[in-house]
């Protein structure tokens, strides 16, 4: 929401994930609209989820300096295939609104949450 507010569109960004299910009216949606955002709050969510499973399919098998890149690279994987082989309907929409830099930190936090969860993750202690 930081990259919307200097732009004066606090929402603007967040919401422009919506175009999957509302079209070009979610990018021009500056505001709070519970459709719009809260919609794309869902997809939000459902990606990062998805992208999370992946990494933890993934990591499962990994020790080491495997098991800590994972993240990463689990990241890099959502960067490349939001910016370049997904089709337009399925990109986030962030991208067309945001610039490169302000993009490509996204994907960053990204990586850096999933890196957190996996962290997280691995510190429970099973209950039997």
């Amino acid at each position: 929401m930081g990259f919307g507010h200097a732009r004066g569109a606090t929402l603007q960004p967040v919401n422009a994930i919506a175009h999957m299910f509302a079209g070009s009216r979610a990018l021009m949606t500056t505001g709070f609209q519970p459709a719009i955002t809260g919609g794309a709050l869902v997809l939000h969510f459902l990606s990062t989820i998805i992208w999370g499973v992946l990494l933890a399919y993934i990591a499962a098998p990994l020790t080491g300096w495997a098991r800590a890149i994972a993240p990463v690279s689990v990241g890099i994987v959502a960067y490349v295939v939001d910016r370049f082989i997904a089709p337009n309907g399925l990109r986030p929409g962030f991208e067309q609104l945001l610039s490169s830099g302000e993009t490509t930190f996204i994907y960053v936090v990204l990586a850096a949450a999933l890196a957190a969860g996996l962290w997280a993750s691995s510190r429970m202690v099973p209950r039997d």
